[in-house]
């Protein structure tokens, strides 16, 4: 019992010790000013250009390429980000070699031909070299898409 008295001191003065009050010159609730107003007509906009910026391609679907290299057996790899916005369908596209299509955000219909295929958030689907086919973007976000193409050279 003697050895705990230390203890029970160090547990019953941590509290006090820790509850110390703030001065009353140091309030939280102080309020900032607002910033200044901008003037109507100063516009400094930044000079930056991205290196790989999304362009409208025409066929509905905005796009960039994130990555472009050739591989083995003089095949080549296109790595390109798509996006389709809510409600909107693409028209007829083709793909100059074997294609897959990654949703990455969003939800929308792949249509080949005949046939539908959903494309759920997540969903990777393969697309034949010179297939035609249309993307819907059936969804109320926008649809978002990696699409990996493989060509031979």
């Amino acid at each position: 019992m003697r050895g705990m008295t230390p203890l029970v001191c160090v547990i019953l003065l941590f509290p006090a010790a820790s509850c110390n009050r703030r001065p009353p010159d140091k309030r939280v609730d102080v309020k900032t000013a607002l910033l200044p107003e901008i003037a109507a007509d100063d516009k400094a906009f930044s000079a930056y250009q991205p290196a790989n910026a999304f362009a409208a391609t025409g066929n509905g679907i905005i796009a960039r390429t994130v990555f472009q290299a050739d591989a083995a057996l003089g095949t080549h790899i296109d790595v390109l980000d798509w996006k389709l916005p809510p409600g909107k369908q693409t028209s007829a596209t083709t793909l100059p070699g074997a294609a897959f299509i990654e949703v990455r955000s969003g939800s929308g219909t792949l249509q080949a031909g005949a046939q539908n295929q959903d494309l759920p958030l997540g969903a990777i689907v393969s697309v034949s070299q010179d297939q035609s086919f249309t993307i819907t973007n059936n969804g109320q976000l926008m649809l978002t898409m990696r699409v990996y193409v493989v060509t031979g050279r």
